[in-house]
């Protein structure tokens, strides 16, 4: 249930934020998220700055046919990526499967979101094992033709493995009767973050509503 709320208001808080004009109370739900995850700040702030390495070219193309509008884009894009990032900041990303199967998504698109999200995640671990594997044996990156022959090796591998990976997925999970669906332990409790969160969304949902109709 948490984690279906946290879908549902991720998505009404990025469309209104993308297409309704700009106003304070957009801010209420992005404090409240910063503050129940105010022990990781600085680590969501990093990922935000990442990203924007490729919003600004964006926004340096909008700047020179309208200066306001590209502000605005950089605002907007701004605010839905904290958001985002912070409000699945702890998540594993099985909860967004969990959350989507609560929200009565087709099992068959849950399956493929849990077998991409673990097969990522062994991807991942491997590539960080082979790194600190490189790094122990005093490897150093570099413009050599060593060094590209060597990383081409890595992918190769990586990429062999996942596949290798993939059908002893698929032959487990047919040996044990898998029918497209995954069933999760899921839990009906919602907490505070949840409750709170839902209200400051909803609130700006009223917002634009009546601005809408009025």
């Amino acid at each position: 249930m948490k984690e279906a709320i946290k879908l549902v208001n991720s998505f009404l808080y990025s469309l209104v934020v993308a297409f309704s004009p700009l106003h304070y109370l957009f801010l209420l739900p992005l404090f409240v998220v910063l503050f129940f995850e105010r022990e990781n700040f600085l680590s969501i702030f990093k990922k935000v700055v990442l990203l924007n390495f490729f919003i600004l070219f964006l926004v340096v193309f909008v700047y020179f046919k309208d200066s306001s509008e590209a502000l605005e884009l950089f605002v907007r894009t701004n605010m839905i990526l904290l958001f985002n990032i912070a409000l699945f900041y702890t998540s594993q990303g099985y909860d967004l499967a969990r959350g989507m199967q609560s929200l009565g998504f087709n099992s068959k698109v849950v399956s493929v979101l849990y077998f991409t999200l673990s097969l990522t995640n062994f991807i991942k671990k491997d590539f960080k094992e082979t790194k600190n594997t490189l790094k122990a044996r005093g490897f150093s990156a570099g413009t050599s033709m060593f060094t590209y022959q060597t990383y081409g090796n890595i992918f190769a591998m990586i990429l062999v493995k996942a596949l290798r990976k993939s059908e002893d997925m698929k032959v487990g999970m047919s040996a044990r009767g898998f029918e497209d669906k995954i069933y999760f332990l899921n839990s009906n409790t919602i907490g505070l973050f949840e409750k709170v969160l839902s209200f400051f969304v909803l609130i700006i949902l009223l917002k634009v509503g009546y601005e809408l109709f009025s």
